[in-house]
């Protein structure tokens, strides 16, 4: 019963297989069809079945029979990635050669570069550094001669300056590294490309880690993790966790490295990359040393140098052999500790030696030259081009530079034009100002108020009086020579008339002034005589006609933030609406000029010196919805002597 239901299993397995296949066949087909040829697109399209030989085999004929070269050249690309993944190095680069020979034949040069730096990737895999840094330098030098360079072009580049860095990298040229994995970095960050921003901040980890710098590398190890997650790249997550495991290790926690480094293990063996299977193993094998479970550890050891002696991986295998001669050295086992030691100077001497290091040094030098003969040859192209544009404009560029003087003056002409025109402008304002504030009516009515009280005797409140429209009028006179006054002289301003005014008034007024303790009256400047016409609207328009309770005016002047103060004036009277109405109604009534020539006033202000002036109007009413008041809100922004000194 077993075997029959085993079989039916395994036909059930057959048949899904096939129709599987069937299906993938299908959509290369499409794909065929379609004849996508540009790079990006059609590894896009390619990317379902990049897994899959036997799909990938069915693509690869079909794209030969098809003359389609460009399919032909991903589907040998897809199978190289899958020899690699399997450690079968010479397999892969019969591939990647194929392609390479293809690819050279096609005007669209992203494929002979992208393989280009894909047989440098199966080198350095290999730890063959001497290839794997030509065929990268290569790939480099065709990508920067492309003009212009496309999205391809450029991604391609950022490869070959991450792999030349992993390079430079394992021969411990840190600096020269560095310079490659930022070069990569700012290519991956201008297209987005998560994956590449991932596997470059993980690089640029690997060396502050090296330095020593342990939080520094941290948070790039963290950064390429948070992108590796987003794009749910397992290679990328096993890379990250090891790292940070081992920064955990060196910091003294190697609790946390375990407890961090363990649910890798199956994830590496389900992958099925014998390359990061060794080197998960050697991490994790470490890591169980640091925890005192030295038989387990070791045992971890052992299969990742088993895996590295088997697949040629000399950088892992060294690494094995380095912890195997501390972990003997610990077991007090001097002889097996010599051996391991041994062993690992010979694993380096394969990856680190002189010839090695000849090669990074000769093609550092080379990469050197000719960033200096580009430069100097797009120097002299540039020379030449100015040189003869001289030779041919010169009376040209001297027609050029009179006109651009004549143009210069002109502007300037019309620039002044227009400031004396703003001035004139604003001077014009002013005096209409001065005549609205000095109007017959006020001064006739204080000097009749003087007169009364001389009549009455009342020589002291004449005295009173007689002083303060004196101050007041000397104020007024002071302001049309200056545009702009001292708060501080603004107060006493508004003090000495609102005083002048509520004598006149029977003193009916019951007036309020709060000013923040904070402000610097004396080093606050503002335009002059700013204020008075809202004031005298709100007591002769506002206050005067209202016949029942009391009459309050208050005034609130207080910062906004450090660079504008506000000054509230605040009535309980009539309104405006119903003081318009009043108005209207008047055989005689005279236009209210001071607060329209204010307001323009200060729109002026606001364009001649570039800050923003604003007057705001607010209608105030009672718990019933009646008219009780209005309050004006003046936002001025101040410094010290701002005004002046732009106006003149």
């Amino acid at each position: 019963m077993n075997k029959i239901k085993k079989n039916i299993f395994i036909l059930f397995a057959g048949l899904t297989i096939q129709l599987q296949a069937q299906k993938n066949y299908v959509y290369v087909d499409s794909i065929i069809q379609q004849h996508e040829k540009k790079f990006t697109l059609l590894s896009q399209y390619l990317r379902k079945i990049y897994r899959d030989t036997v799909t990938l085999q069915y693509l690869l004929e079909k794209s030969k029979s098809t003359f389609y070269p460009e399919a032909q050249i991903l589907a040998l690309d897809m199978l190289g990635k899958q020899a690699r993944i399997n450690s079968n190095y010479g397999k892969a680069l019969d591939y990647y050669h194929s392609a390479l020979e293809l690819s050279k034949n096609l005007s669209d040069k992203s494929y002979e570069i992208y393989t280009l730096n894909m047989i440098g990737v199966v080198y350095r895999r290999m730890d063959a550094v001497k290839s794997a840094l030509e065929f990268h330098d290569k790939a480099l030098e065709l990508a920067l001669q492309q003009n212009p360079k496309t999205r391809e072009i450029e991604e391609n580049i950022a490869i070959s300056h991450n792999s030349i860095g992993n390079i430079y990298l394992l021969l411990d040229k840190q600096n020269l590294a560095m310079d490659h994995f930022r070069k990569a970095l700012e290519i991956e960050k201008k297209y987005h490309n998560k994956l590449g921003m991932a596997i470059n901040y993980q690089n640029i980890g690997s060396i502050y880690e090296t330095d020593g710098n342990l939080e520094k590398a941290l948070e790039y190890y963290q950064r390429s993790l948070i992108y590796n997650d987003s794009i749910n790249s397992s290679i990328g997550k096993i890379i990250c966790k090891t790292s940070i495991a081992n920064i955990l290790l060196k910091k003294d926690k190697p609790e946390s490295a375990l407890e961090i480094i363990t649910p890798i293990i199956k994830t590496a063996e389900k992958l099925g990359d014998r390359y990061y299977i060794a080197d998960v193993y050697y991490n994790y094998g470490k890591t169980l040393l640091k925890n005192n479970y030295t038989l387990e550890g070791e045992d971890f050891l052992f299969k990742s140098l088993a895996i590295a002696k088997q697949k040629n991986y000399p950088s892992i295998a060294a690494e094995v052999y380095k912890e195997l001669s501390n972990l003997y050295e610990y077991k007090n086992n001097p002889s097996k500790a010599l051996r391991y030691y041994k062993l690992y100077n010979e694993e380096q001497k394969k990856v680190y030696n002189e010839k090695n290091r000849q090669i990074v040094s000769d093609l550092f030098l080379k990469q050197l030259k000719k960033e200096n003969e580009s430069k100097i040859q797009q120097l002299d192209k540039v020379n030449k081009r100015v040189t003869q544009k001289l030779r041919q404009s010169k009376t040209t560029l001297y027609f050029t530079f009179l006109f651009l003087i004549l143009l210069g003056i002109l502007a300037l002409i019309l620039y002044k034009q227009n400031q004396l025109k703003t001035e004139r402008k604003l001077m014009h304002m002013e005096q209409n100002l001065l005549r609205a504030q000095m109007n017959p009516h006020f001064i006739f009515n204080s000097l009749n108020s003087i007169k009364l009280y001389i009549i009455h005797k009342r020589s002291k409140d004449a005295i009173s009086f007689l002083s303060k429209f004196a101050k007041l009028i000397r104020i007024i006179l002071q302001s049309t020579k200056d545009k702009e006054m001292s708060l501080a002289d603004e107060i006493e301003m508004i003090k000495l008339y609102v005083s002048i005014e509520n004598i006149r008034m029977d003193n009916s007024i019951q007036f309020n002034m709060e000013i923040d303790p904070s402000l610097a009256l004396e080093k606050i400047k503002i335009p002059s005589l700013l204020t008075q016409p809202f004031i005298e609207n709100a007591l002769w328009h506002g206050l005067s006609q209202k016949t029942e309770g009391d009459r309050h005016l208050n005034i609130r002047i207080y910062p906004k933030d450090d660079k504008k103060i506000l000054i509230e004036i605040e009535d309980n009277g009539i309104g405006r609406k119903r003081a318009t109405e009043i108005k209207k109604s008047r055989i005689f009534h005279k236009k209210s000029l001071g607060i329209s020539l204010s307001s323009e006033r200060l729109k002026l202000f606001s364009k001649t010196f570039n800050e923003e002036f604003r007057i705001n109007f607010i209608d105030l009413f009672d718990s019933e919805g009646k008219p009780a008041g209005t309050r004006v809100i003046i936002e001025i922004p101040y410094t010290q002597n701002t005004y002046e000194k732009n106006h003149s």
